[in-house]
Order: structure tokens, then sequence, then C-alpha cells
């Protein structure tokens, strides 16, 4: 009879989704003085375990974003199950009949975060985090937002160390690892509801930011917000020039830019002077996230179609039907090293 093992999860297992698809990332040991495990299961139910262990749970969520980044998520849904049963570890091989461990009992991570978790990630970067440069709660909304509606998937260790402030490393300065790991999981679970939301039919589209209370009354304020959406698209505004260069792109980055921008345009501070106005542009908010995902997204999508091409080239004669179901060549479509479609 095989001895049952009890599995011990990670808080720094998530979901992690890019390109219309979504991977989950497990970390797990079978005790408090082992090492940990990381695999990376697909849509399909196909895992990728990697051979060697790992010190801490950090170091195999650093290595599972390098994985991502360097392969393409793409990668880890066209495996197959060879593969992922050939790397099993010794420590599954050893589970037998008890089969390989559950994420039963984690939190969904793709559930948005309750009321009481916003505030716990917002008291957090106001108090935990001992860097002037540091992002807010409403300016994180805003940068994962450019970030996960942007013409390119930019990875966590791209975009993460900005949150703590400049020069800062990819995760967050805690005091202990149990803090790390609880930290990590809300702001990522915060990302990944982003993007679940703009998956919706109609997308659901839920910007967060405060209200001010002024001797006229309370306004709505999003300055903070639109600065961190402006800080999302610097991680690579070259690639955004399409939008700023198309009149309704111009339209809908509009209120954006005028409460985000310190010079966006010689007008600003005329349309800015007042809460009644930065409210009233902070209104226009939620549409323009709505169309400018709309104008990335078939960008997105013909770049996903290119990587899977890639990974089939191999597979798919220059003269058959392109695997995207464009009904042309292969040689014509995909398999074109100029064309994006």
């Amino acid at each position: 009879m095989t001895e049952d093992i009890d599995i011990i999860h990670s808080p720094l297992e998530q979901t992690y989704s890019a390109d219309g698809h979504s991977v989950r990332i497990q970390i797990y040991r079978s005790s408090a003085d082992t090492q940990w495990i990381l695999e990376i299961e697909d849509e399909r139910g196909t895992s990728s375990v990697w051979d060697d262990p790992f010190e801490t749970d950090k170091q195999a969520l650093e290595e599972a974003f390098m994985a991502i980044e360097t392969e393409g998520i793409g990668s880890f849904i066209t495996k197959a199950n060879e593969e992922a049963k050939a790397a099993k570890p010794e420590l599954l091989k050893r589970l037998g009949q008890a089969g390989k461990p559950t994420a039963q009992g984690l939190p969904d991570m793709m559930a948005p975060l309750s009321d009481e978790e916003l505030e716990e990630l917002d008291q957090f970067l106001l108090y935990g985090v001992d860097n002037d440069e540091g992002m807010t709660l409403d300016t994180v909304d805003g940068y994962l937002h450019a970030i996960a509606i942007g013409p390119q998937t930019i990875m966590p260790k791209q975009w993460l160390p900005k949150v703590w402030g400049e020069d800062s490393a990819m995760m967050p300065p805690t005091d202990s690892i149990e803090q790390l790991n609880h930290i990590m999981g809300l702001v990522m679970r915060h990302y990944n509801s982003i993007i679940q939301g703009f998956e919706h039919k109609p997308p659901l589209v839920a910007p967060y930011w405060n209200t001010c209370q002024y001797d006229i009354g309370e306004f709505e304020d999003a300055e903070m917000w639109a600065y961190g959406f402006t800080e999302g698209v610097a991680l690579n505004r070259a690639a955004w020039k399409p939008l700023f260069d198309s009149p309704q792109g111009q339209q809908w980055y509009r209120p954006i830019g005028l409460l985000g921008e310190s010079e966006f345009s010689a007008d600003q501070d005329e349309l800015t002077k007042t809460p009644e106005q930065r409210e009233q542009l902070a209104q226009q908010i939620e549409g323009s996230l709505v169309n400018i995902h709309a104008f990335w997204l078939p960008l997105r999508e013909a770049i996903h179609e290119r990587e899977t091409s890639q990974r089939l080239r191999t597979k798919v004669g220059r003269n058959e039907l392109c695997p995207c179901g464009s009904g042309k060549k292969f040689k014509k479509c995909c398999g074109s090293a100029a064309e994006l479609h």
C-alpha cells in the first residue's frame, strides 16, 4: 500500500494569463524539510515539471516567469503528455497511486480581490514599501490596465519592480516569506482579474480610483490611476505609436493623457483646473479602455497566431493550408516573414 504524502503548496501558486491563454503555476513540496518543485500546467491538463528542485518557492516562481517569457506561454499549451511524464521528478514518481497534487483549497487566482483584500494591498503599498517612488493602489490599477490591454505581452519580471519603486527587485520588500507570498498573490490576482474582465462579452471594466472631498462636494479623482496607466504605456511607448497616430486612438487616450501626463497638451491646465472637469474626464475612461482593448486585440491575436505557427513550422508544409484558418497557403500566411494578419 502506498503511503500518503501530504503536499505543501506555496501561496505563490497562481494562474498566469497572456495572449488568450492561461497556465497554472504550481509550486509544492512533500514536507517542510524538502525543496520546492515547480510545475506548469496548461489548459489541457498537460504538465511540465522541472527535474531540479528549488531552495525557495520565490526562486521557483522567478524561474516560471523566465520560462514563460523565453519559451512563450503557447509552448506550454502544445507540449505533449509524454514530455511532461518524462520530466517528472522523483517526488511525483514516489507518489504512485496517490496521483499528482491538487490545488484544492487554494484561492481562485482569477477571482477579483474583495474590498478587504483591496484595503490590505492598499495599506501595504502605502506603509509596507519604503520607497518614495512606490505606487499606490489606484496607480497600480491604472498601470496593470495598460499592461493588460496594450499591444504586447509584458512579463511580470518587467513590470513588477516598478510597482515597488525605482531600482526595486521583482519581489516586494517584506518581513517574512509568508507576507511575500500573500502580497504577490494579491497583486497577481488583481492583474488576472483585469484580464478576465476584458475577455467577457461585453467586457467587464472596473478601474479603481478614489474620490476626494472638496468644499463644494465629493468628486472622483482618477489622476493617480491615469498616471499609472501612462507608466504602463512607458514600458514600451514605441509599440503604442499606432494608437497615438490614429485620430480615434488619440480621442480614446485623451482623458487618460490629460489626467496622467505632465505635458500632454497646451490646453491641459485649462481642461483640468476644477474637480468637476477632472471628474468628467474620469468618467470617460471606462469607454476609452474598452475601445483601446478592441484596437489592440487584432494585433495581439495575430502575434499569437504567428508564434503558434512558428512552433508548428516543422510540421506544416510550405504549400499546405495555414493552421491559423485563414484559407491561405502557409508560405503566404503565418509562414511569411513579413506579414501579420
